[in-house]
């Protein structure tokens, strides 16, 4: 379920600096004048950059999700922000993750390991699938990643094969052969 932008979109090109500095103004405000700082360099004088102090930015972004276009925020703040976003797609196991430094991608679901349900059968595998389609992105195969997501997609869609999560009765074994058998 990829989205691609819309050029259109002025919102395209916008990131939003997600911190709490006006209360932790040594740690945040560190995050905050390094983030500025990084996205000061010529390589992105084309974005748009604002800021949200992470309580307003929860309302916001659970209330107007299609307005945001790139987040950046420290890891707490990061894991809160997607978790909760996860709740509007319908579940944690839909949302892939990353961790991306300088030539480096680990891809992992927003949900991480989920240890309350291991050895069950009953773990949503997509969000780890997904992670997987964003890591060849990163390494530029898109069309690789391409496949993946549309055989997530055609999973969702005809909606056969789906874990309790998200209604069914699948288990994480069932999903995962069938996104496989659509590759």
């Amino acid at each position: 379920m990829r989205q691609t932008a819309d050029p259109s979109d002025s919102r395209q090109g916008m990131v939003t600096i997600t911190h709490k500095s006006n209360v932790l103004s040594q740690t945040d405000g560190l995050f905050r004048s390094t983030a500025r700082e990084a996205l000061s360099q010529s390589q992105f004088s084309s974005l748009k950059i604002e800021e949200q102090i992470v309580d307003s930015m929860v309302y916001k972004l659970f209330l107007q999700p299609e307005y945001y276009d790139v987040i950046v925020a420290p890891n707490l703040y990061g894991d809160l922000l997607s978790d909760g976003s996860a709740a509007l797609v319908g579940s944690l196991g839909l949302v892939p993750s990353a961790n991306v430094g300088e030539g480096i991608i680990i891809g992992e679901p927003c949900h991480g390991s989920a240890p309350d349900i291991e050895g069950k059968g009953i773990a949503n595998p997509i969000a780890t699938i997904r992670s997987v389609g964003v890591m060849l992105e990163f390494m530029d195969l898109p069309e690789a990643a391409d496949a993946i997501y549309k055989a997530v997609d055609a999973n969702l869609a005809e909606g056969k094969l789906v874990t309790p999560d998200l209604g069914g009765t699948a288990t994480t074994e069932q999903v995962t052969e069938d996104i496989i058998r659509r590759l």
